[in-house]
């Protein structure tokens, strides 16, 4: 139950888990029914989430890597000019790579890079990430005040986090 919430969200995380957030006015009985009428498209969620890390983890040819390259570079340019209106910072460069250990970096003359792997993870993770980094142009470390600025888009940061390691 969450008092933000105005009815019923219903979501599948990385892991394939379901998750149901409700208001307070929605029953737990009209929650059953929704989940019921929905029990299709979670069906559908589940599997696309578990379809996701198999081809994270798969081995693309270049063709293919340059390809996902491209569409990742549109998805990210995208989100960081939504998700930098609340705090409009300045941008250097945006790159795309192909990094074995990273999600993104961002370097001290304002320059965010981002895995090409972006492109495959679930909205609300890519979310986290892009936010991860523009608040990194504010505060180059992890500290309370970091956390405070992600919180500000990412109320739920921890728990991406978590997630992101499913990938």
């Amino acid at each position: 139950m969450n008092r933000r919430t105005r009815g019923v969200r219903i979501s599948v995380d990385a892991g394939g888990e379901v998750v149901v957030t409700r208001s307070p006015r929605i029953s737990v009985a009209q929650v059953e029914s929704l989940v019921a009428k929905r029990a299709d498209w979670i069906r559908e969620k589940i599997t696309e989430m578990e379809k996701r890390p198999k081809k994270i983890l798969a081995h693309f040819s270049v063709k293919e890597y340059k390809e996902f390259k491209e569409k990742a570079r549109e998805q990210v340019a995208e989100r960081i000019q939504v998700l930098n209106q609340k705090y409009k910072f300045e941008i250097g460069n945006i790159a795309i790579r192909n990094q074995k250990t990273r999600w993104g970096s961002c370097s001290g003359k304002k320059n965010l890079n981002f895995n090409y792997k972006i492109f495959f993870l679930p909205p609300e993770l890519t979310d986290y990430i892009i936010v991860h980094e523009l608040c990194h142009l504010r505060e180059m470390n992890h500290s309370k005040r970091f956390w405070d600025l992600v919180a500000i888009q990412v109320p739920n940061h921890k728990e991406c986090r978590k997630q992101i390691q499913l990938y």
